[in-house]
């Protein structure tokens, strides 16, 4: 799966905004049965999930559900809800241990063979809201062969470290490279939390600009008016583009494994990166 940019979470017990998610075109929507769901609700929730998948879904996006927690009552009936064709992963929130990722694993497992899936089909995505959580970053990574990214969980992580958030982001910037460390040394994307101040659009592309510099690969939204500002910020600027044209044309003109591009050496790490920046302003 290419990187993703956007992730938009939809809460699950609104047919309202299910409905409105379908015109909007972040890169993936989060059907959240968890956080945006209250405990009352959860049954209406996954009946309205059930209801959205068997007709198709989001029509663009990659489809993710956020069920909730391991130990949690509602875990089961999340998963028998969630695990469907139309689901590229289930975001498991509040991830800290991988012998629970094992669990869910195997749940995972045995509704895709009474749904007559192919094995292995439901991605995980595995957020790490805790101390614990990015403490094992690394190991949870790479503790199971479904798990496609890691989502960092600032506020909750803030919470449990019993620290303020603010804007600067300064005291959760170490928690944010662990965790992008950690997915990009494993092939995993690395999404960072939402921003929650959806009125503030300036803020959203100066944090998402500093994300995508400690090796975030997309963004978690919890409104539609930051998709775009978001996707704006992971797009490569024309200096970038006009640098990874002249690199990707010089290095394949040249014949050689290194060539010389405004008075430095290129090789081919460099070269893939150019073609990445290439790629990434074609969307």
């Amino acid at each position: 799966m290419d990187d993703l940019r956007s992730f938009l979470f939809v809460p699950s017990d609104s047919a309202k905004k299910l409905e409105r998610a379908r015109s909007l075109r972040p890169d993936a929507v989060i059907y959240d049965l968890e956080d945006a769901v209250a405990p009352d609700k959860k049954t209406e929730a996954r009946a309205q999930l059930k209801h959205e998948l068997e007709n198709g879904g989001h029509p663009s996006a990659k489809i993710f559900v956020r069920v909730n927690r391991f130990g949690s009552p509602f875990l089961d009936d999340d998963l028998s809800a969630a695990v469907r064709s139309q689901v590229q992963a289930i975001v498991l929130p509040k991830s800290s241990d991988a012998a629970e990722v094992a669990q869910v694993h195997e749940k995972v497992l045995q509704l895709e063979t009474a749904m007559g899936m192919r094995r292995g089909s439901t991605r995980l995505a595995l957020m790490l809201e805790s101390a614990r959580g990015v403490a094992r970053a690394s190991e949870l990574a790479r503790c199971n062969s479904r798990t496609i990214a890691l989502l960092f969980g600032g506020e909750d992580f803030s919470a449990d470290m019993g620290i303020t958030r603010t804007k600067s982001g300064d005291e959760i910037a170490t928690a944010r490279y662990l965790v992008a460390l950690a997915a990009r040394a494993e092939g995993l994307q690395a999404i960072d939390g939402p921003f929650t101040d959806f009125h503030d659009s300036a803020g959203l592309l100066e944090e998402t600009q500093r994300i995508k510099q400690m090796g975030f690969s997309g963004k978690a939204l919890i409104h539609p008016s930051q998709i775009e500002t978001v996707h704006a910020a992971f797009a490569p600027s024309q200096e970038q583009v006009a640098w990874a044209q002249e690199v990707v044309q010089t290095f394949e003109t040249s014949g050689a494994g290194v060539a010389v591009v405004r008075g430095k050496m290129v090789d081919e790490p460099v070269v893939n990166q150019a073609r990445k920046i290439l790629r990434d302003s074609a969307r």
